[in-house]
This record gives structure tokens, sequence and C-alpha cells, in this order.
């Protein structure tokens, strides 16, 4: 295999989860599961400019046209964009263009703070929310066609985000190459992305899945964003999804390396190698077993479980721990899109947190962990609380 970033033939396979399902797609019943498909789930390193990359590619068209992940729903998240949009309006911006902007959890502050702004987003379903709303959002794939719509429509823009996006896009290079065609001279392109780095450090293997092709490094961003021109102007980690990458890039090859920037590069050279990654590998093994050893011991000991939050993640955990609803009764989730519905792969139900009321379970697997505290308070603080990898009662 070819890295797709750098074009060379480094690729080394650190990594399989084996068969896979479509992580955001959950399933109605049984005549989805007779048609649910499974794909293979293979990481891979590049050895050059540090990028990890999956083996299979799914057509984005089928991930997101019709999608289930609502980001206002998450305290947390809301918490940050709000912060956010006021650090936007610090620095100023004349126009936003906000690149998966899903239910407009940036536009709302945005707007709130008289910031001129619009989303792209390609979910149907979830552009309508943010529109209905009166959160201007066009319904599309960010490409050459639509930068060149929001140029003559609009302007130019001197702000561009894409939170949570970069890592999903098949083809990266084309993305850049749109956004430099909609970008101000003078203005600034923000990624936020799931880092690489903290994946490995708190061995979070249940970020792999299909709708996630690249889990970028800053040396990989660095060597992308040269490609077209472009330099990172400033880089620093970020909470949101367990430690995530922000950086700031600008027209331009810039000479002068910013000292954060030049030392989260350093410290690449360090942590991202063939070495560690065998050492990720046997972590996952040992701790994804530790999970369902314990999920064994609640049920031999008769103690009844259940799961609060079903994000993407719950597809690999469960898909590649073998654990269903044998193990884990029901998930709640506070999203009306995913209630009633099963969980990718092994079909665990998903219910509202009202189901909680009569079905008294002692143990909430708490798949969304970095969100303890707010389940915590909006489940009265009532349960032993289960982080899944690695497994510890909280």
């Amino acid at each position: 295999m070819v890295c797709f970033l750098c074009r060379k033939k480094n690729l080394i396979e650190f990594l399989n989860l084996g068969n896979q399902p479509l992580a955001n797609k959950y399933p109605r019943g049984e005549a989805d599961f007779k048609t649910e498909k499974f794909f293979p789930l293979t990481v891979f390193f590049c050895n050059n400019c540090r990028n990890v990359q999956l083996g299979t590619l799914i057509s984005r068209e089928i991930m997101f046209e019709d999608y289930y992940y609502l980001s206002s729903v998450n305290p947390g998240l809301l918490r940050h964009f709000e912060q956010f949009g006021k650090e936007i309006a610090v620095r100023g911006a004349n126009f936003v263009v906000d690149i998966g902007s899903n239910d407009g959890v940036l536009l709302k502050p945005l707007k709130e703070l008289g910031i001129r702004a619009i989303g792209v987003d390609p979910s149907i379903n979830v552009s309508k929310i943010a529109n209905d709303a009166g959160l201007e959002t066009i319904t599309a794939f960010f490409n050459t066609e639509t930068a060149e719509m929001i140029k003559a429509r609009y302007q130019k823009s001197d702000l561009i985000i894409a939170s949570s996006v970069f890592t999903h896009l098949e083809d990266p290079h084309q993305f850049i190459g749109a956004v430099k065609n909609l970008m101000t001279d003078d203005g600034r392109f923000i990624i936020e992305v799931e880092y690489i780095g903290n994946i490995l450090k708190d061995v979070q293997f249940e970020r792999f899945y299909l709708d996630r092709i690249f889990y970028y490094s800053l040396t990989s961003l660095q060597s992308l964003l040269a490609r077209h021109g472009m330099h990172i102007a400033e880089a620093e980690i970020i909470e949101p999804h367990g430690g995530s990458l922000r950086v700031t890039a600008r027209l331009g090859q810039n000479q002068i390396t910013a000292a954060p920037v030049q030392q989260l590069l350093e410290e690449e050279k360090t942590n991202l190698n063939p070495t560690r990654f065998k050492k990720f590998k046997e972590q996952v093994k040992t701790q994804i077993a530790a999970f369902r050893n314990k999920l064994l011991e609640y049920k031999k000991d008769k103690i009844k479980v259940a799961g609060y939050g079903a994000p993407a993640r719950v597809a690999t955990i469960c898909n590649y721990g073998n654990i269903d609803s044998d193990l884990i009764e029901f998930i709640v989730d506070d999203s009306h899109l995913k209630q009633n519905k099963f969980s990718p792969g092994t079909h665990i139900p998903i219910v509202s947190k009202s189901f909680l009321e009569n079905s008294a379970p002692a143990v909430l697997v708490v798949f969304a962990h970095e969100y303890l505290d707010s389940i915590k308070e909006k489940t009265g603080n009532k349960y032993r609380y289960l982080i899944p990898v690695p497994p510890r009662e909280v």
C-alpha cells in the first residue's frame, strides 16, 4: 500500500481489529440486521510522514448523507465550542466558514456573538436541524464546486474551520485545494483533529473505526500542508475527543517555526515509530480481554450491566471484544436520532435515559468516558460506573 498523504510506500500494518460494521449506522431491527455490511478494520503507519491510515476506504456518501451524530447533545462539546467562539471573537474574523458544521454547535455561539458565519455539512438530516434553528448551513460535501459557490454567493473567507472533519476526508489534497480557493490571502485555516499521539498514549484503540480514514500527527499535517504551499503557524493539544490537535495554517512557506510547533514535532520523532506501535498492539489485546472478562465477572455474579453513551467507538469496542446484549443489556443515549435503534454489529438496544427508571442496572459502562462527570450528574451519581478501556470502576 501507498501512503495517501506523502505517496511513499512506507506503510506498516500495526493493528487489525477484525471485520467491523459502519460505526455511525445504527440498525433499526431485524430487517437492517440482515443487510448490515462488515469491512476489515486494519490500521497502517507511514514511517516517512508519520501518517496513520486505514486499509479500507468506504464511500463518504454512504457514511455521511444519513448521519446520526449530533454534537450539541454533548455538554462537553457545547462548552468547547462556546469557548472556541469567544476565542474567534477576540482574534476577529469577517466571515467564517465552518466545514462539517453538524447541527450548528459552533455556528450558534458565533451568531450570538454577532460574527458572520455559515456552515457546510453533507448530512441531509443533520444540516436540516441546523437550518431549522436559523443557523445557515449549506447541505453539501466541501469541494471545489462548493467553494466556488460560496465565493459567488457570499465572499472569500478569512477564517475557515474544520473541526473533527479532517480525519474523515477521502481526499485531503482536494479538500485543501478547495480551502485555498475560498480563503483570503491573509486568512486562517483551523483544523481540529483527533491526535494519534494521544490515541497511542492512552491506548484509545476504540477511536479507530471506518468513518475515519486518517489519524494525524503534527508531522503528517505539516507535510500535507507544505505540499499545498501552506505552513503551520500555531499548534496546541485541546481536550475534545480524548485529546485532539488544533492547528492553525496560513498561506506561504514560513521559515520560522513557532516553539510549541517545534516541540511537538520533536516529541513525535521519539514517540511515533514501529516499536511504539508494536507495543500499542499488545496493549490493545490485553485491554479488550480485560474488559470482556470484567463483564463476564458481572454476569457470573448476576450484576445487571447497561451502558451510557453510544458514540461510534461502541462499534469498535463491542465488535472487536465480541460484546453484545448478553453482557450489556442496553445502552442509554441522549440523542433522539439513536434511540430505539441498536448498536452496529452487536445489536445492543439503544434507549432514552427514562429507561433507567424501571430497569435498575447496578453498573453503567461509560463509553464516552471523557464526559464521565456530566454523565454522573445526569444519572444522579447512583450507579457503579465502569470505564471500558482500560476497564476500571470510578
